[in-house]
């Protein structure tokens, strides 16, 4: 069934690899994307493995933000793991620069692998999921899309941008069994950028939280059980920030 076949772009590490672990816990049989990290890749590949028991898990490499590559990834995945039910689109660079720093080159990549990325995946797996009357797809924002955050410009513009693709996604997709949603995590310590910071940064993050400590991996992985697990929420996006930013 297609409902129980997940694609994770970024799946191998971070917040992409915890919602495959759970994925993988639910049955569901899975293919994660990566584009540099072959050591984390075959980590990943062997302990999801290992949970998997007759699932099957594919680790498919390459650039997120090209339209040929996952075209190419998504014909893998339809011919050995079949029709796609849910798909994470959790590919992501966090270059943290400020506005003098970034290039063209920097900006045209941050846009390309954090939103473009998603849009390609959309385009590969929303046909099939029409006619199976069924899919979920969650799109892994952040904070910085509706505060700013703290990586920079470019990042803050893409994951703003994952917003937008979520809201008209989900109205356009809904009368045909399909939910969209999105998830915002903010200071996620490990996850991205925020693993190699030192314990002084980290200490400066959480007093920007109401809760006054950093989140985890785990913490996403809760806000993406409910999301998945109910057909009546489309649209939204869940914060998941410790109360750094509240409407």
């Amino acid at each position: 069934m297609s409902s129980r076949v997940g694609v994770v772009t970024g799946g191998t590490r971070g917040i992409g690899l915890a919602i495959a672990r759970f994925l993988v816990k639910r049955s569901y049989s899975l293919c994660l994307t990566y584009c540099h990290n072959d050591a984390a890749a075959d980590e990943a590949r062997e302990r999801l493995q290992g949970l998997a028991g007759e699932n099957r898990i594919i680790v498919l490499k390459g650039d997120a933000g090209d339209p040929e590559v996952v075209s190419q990834h998504a014909d893998t995945v339809k011919k050995e793991l079949g029709g796609v039910g849910v798909l994470v689109n959790n590919a992501g660079i966090m270059p943290r620069q400020n506005f003098e720093e970034i290039t063209t080159a920097s900006w045209d990549d941050t846009i390309r692998i954090n939103l473009s990325s998603a849009f390609y995946w959309f385009r590969e797996v929303v046909p099939l999921m029409k006619r199976e009357r069924y899919g979920r797809i969650v799109n892994v924002s952040s904070l910085a899309a509706r505060g700013g955050g703290v990586v920079g410009p470019h990042y803050a513009a893409s994951k703003a941008g994952m917003l937008g693709l979520t809201r008209y996604a989900a109205r356009e997709l809904g009368p045909h069994g399909i939910t969209v949603n999105a998830i915002a995590p903010a200071f996620i310590e490990d996850a991205g950028i925020f693993r190699e910071w030192s314990s002084g940064d980290k200490a400066a993050l959480k007093r920007k939280t109401a809760v006054k400590k950093l989140g985890r991996a785990d913490d996403v992985v809760r806000a993406f059980s409910y999301l998945i697990d109910t057909p009546f929420v489309t649209g939204v996006t869940l914060d998941v920030n410790g109360g750094a930013f509240m409407i």
